[in-house]
């Protein structure tokens, strides 16, 4: 009885978290069709037309002029560049409905599902592997290793050929690989045994390297900046729909896999979700645009809209030989941006962040074993509650950055706002948890669970941080990061391995780490975090040195 309570609210959390997700992304598209251009389809849409409503107007200025009608025949079939010049072409197919940039986000969500689902298939199905092949637990280790180190080599020249060649290629071309190297797994598995697998397996994180960057591209040539306070703040609504991919996909990936590896085998489950992801490729190819004047169903007047808010990167003239190009030659930007502190604040966030939240990831089966007494077969849903509550919080997420936008505070104020609750209320969750060891374990899970959704907060402040300082380095900087971030992953596990040893299991010393961790990244964020674009400031101070 016990067991089927735990399963009942287990299933009510995910069923409750989907289904706000669904009416959260619904509600914002509904209320931004009669608003001004401005907040269109904005993460402030709820808020501004809660006070139109109320007969107190817009954040701005009110507009008394009607608000446009979308229809197919009120546009034209081609349009401008926003350089002028060259026609685009024909926007085949123009409707109201969802506006092109929130379906570009919600695409790139889908790519994160998938991406999450193909990185963790191996992890479910090593239990059936096992049964098939002689794997000790030191050779699982090894190949779960796989996946993060082809990861590491390609995150920063991802980043870049996201920059030269345009998100979609880069997106197209990692998205594809991966899932077919996913269905080559148990192939690679059967000709050449462990060796073979372990080496798609790099190979498929290696492909997968550039997505991250390339999704910071891809939202900084689509999502407008809040340009002053009380603006809507539509790149953390972007950066947002990327973690609730993550977290989505790790969700929905274990009761798929382990039906189909109960039903057809671990082989066929590899090919299942490779030819899977194969078909969200072709939805991606079908939909997806580099930036809107190549979208062929956006509006004209969103078309407008963007062209006037989102910043374009200026692309400087081949032959040019400047100070600062010739200073990024090596690191992909000026050694001047790379050692600002603006830019290592958002660094150190993020190497925090995985450090943190992905102990709770690799490090809870083992505590629920060890300190609370519990097989992971009677832990299967404490385990999975601290995810379910994560995707929560990045489902409210668009409405807590609302709240602030609203009220006017500074775009910086909202970046180390987030951050910093995040990351301290992630680590006060934490601190006592060992403490309470001797009480039911759902009070630890509730703490598990509390800390993991304060940390799917944070990143609505850091992450989104990484469109702010740069409008030319976005994908070499959120390569950087994400390496960085890599780094900390892999020695985070070796570091709490290390420490429990060398300690005699002793909990407090772990957790402990993780909280003054947090609380000192917050510091740091708290003081250096900027929100202007780098290298426009290093140019005008060289300016006014000449």
């Amino acid at each position: 009885m016990k067991l089927l309570t735990s399963r009942n609210a287990f299933f009510l959390m995910l069923v409750v978290s989907c289904v706000t997700l669904v009416a959260t992304s619904a509600k914002r598209e509904k209320l931004a069709l009669p608003l001004r251009p401005q907040h269109k389809n904005s993460v402030s849409a709820f808020a501004t037309a809660l006070q139109i409503q109320r007969g107190g107007g817009s954040l701005s200025k009110p507009n008394r002029t009607p608000p446009a009608t979308a229809s197919i025949s009120s546009y034209s079939a081609d349009i401008k560049t926003p350089q002028g010049g060259s026609q685009e072409k024909p926007r085949l197919l123009q409707f109201r409905g969802p506006k092109a940039r929130s379906i570009m986000c919600y695409l790139l969500c889908g790519s994160r599902v998938f991406q999450q689902s193909m990185r963790n298939t191996l992890t479910n199905v090593l239990i059936y592997m096992a049964r098939d092949m002689d794997i000790s637990t030191s050779t699982k280790g090894t190949m779960l290793t796989a996946i993060a180190t082809g990861y590491f080599f390609t995150q920063v020249p991802g980043g870049a050929l996201a920059d030269r060649f345009g998100p979609k290629n880069v997106m197209t071309a990692a998205l594809f690989l991966s899932a077919i190297c996913t269905i080559l797994v148990p192939t690679a598995g059967e000709l050449f045994g462990l060796p073979g697998m372990w080496i798609v397996m790099a190979l498929m994180g290696a492909v997968q390297g550039p997505m991250f960057p390339t999704s910071s591209v891809f939202l900084s040539r689509w999502m407008p900046a809040a340009t002053e306070p009380g603006m809507p703040d539509e790149k953390a609504w972007g950066t947002s729909m990327l973690d609730m991919g993550i977290s989505l996909g790790s969700l929905l990936i274990i009761p798929a896999v382990t039906s189909l590896a109960e039903s057809l085998g671990w082989k066929n489950t590899f090919r299942v979700v490779g030819v899977a992801s194969l078909g969200f490729v072709a939805l991606w190819v079908l939909l997806a645009a580099n930036t809107p004047a190549e979208c062929w169903f956006i509006s004209e007047e969103e078309l407008q809209y963007l062209d006037k808010h989102v910043t374009k990167p200026k692309v400087e003239p081949k032959g040019t030989s400047t100070e600062e190009t010739s200073s990024n030659s090596f690191i992909g930007m000026p050694f001047e941006m790379a050692i600002h502190r603006g830019l290592w604040a958002i660094f150190i966030a993020h190497i925090a962040f995985n450090f943190g939240a992905y102990y709770l990831t690799n490090w809870s089966p083992t505590y629920y074993k060890d300190v609370l007494g519990l097989e992971p077969i009677d832990a299967k849903y404490h385990l999975m509650m601290p995810h379910i509550t994560n995707l929560l919080v990045r489902v409210i997420n668009p409405m807590l950055v609302t709240a602030v936008a609203a009220r006017g505070f500074p775009l910086v104020f909202s970046r180390k706002l987030f951050t910093c609750v995040g990351y301290v209320m992630a680590g006060a969750c934490l601190a006592p948890v060992y403490a309470l060891r001797s009480l039911n374990p759902w009070i630890s899970t509730v703490l598990f669970s509390i800390a993991n959704g304060f940390f799917g907060m944070a990143p609505l402040g850091f992450k989104s941080n990484y469109l702010d300082v740069t409008e030319k380095y976005v994908g070499i900087v959120a390569g950087y990061g994400n390496t960085l971030g890599t780094v900390a992953s892999i020695i985070g596990p070796k570091l709490t391995a290390a420490t429990l040893e060398k300690t005699e299991q002793n909990w407090y010393v772990v957790l402990g780490t993780v909280v003054g961790v947090n609380l000192l990244v917050s510091i740091n964020y708290a003081m250096n975090a900027v929100t202007f674009p780098i290298e426009k400031m290093i140019a005008k101070k060289g300016k006014e040195k000449e």
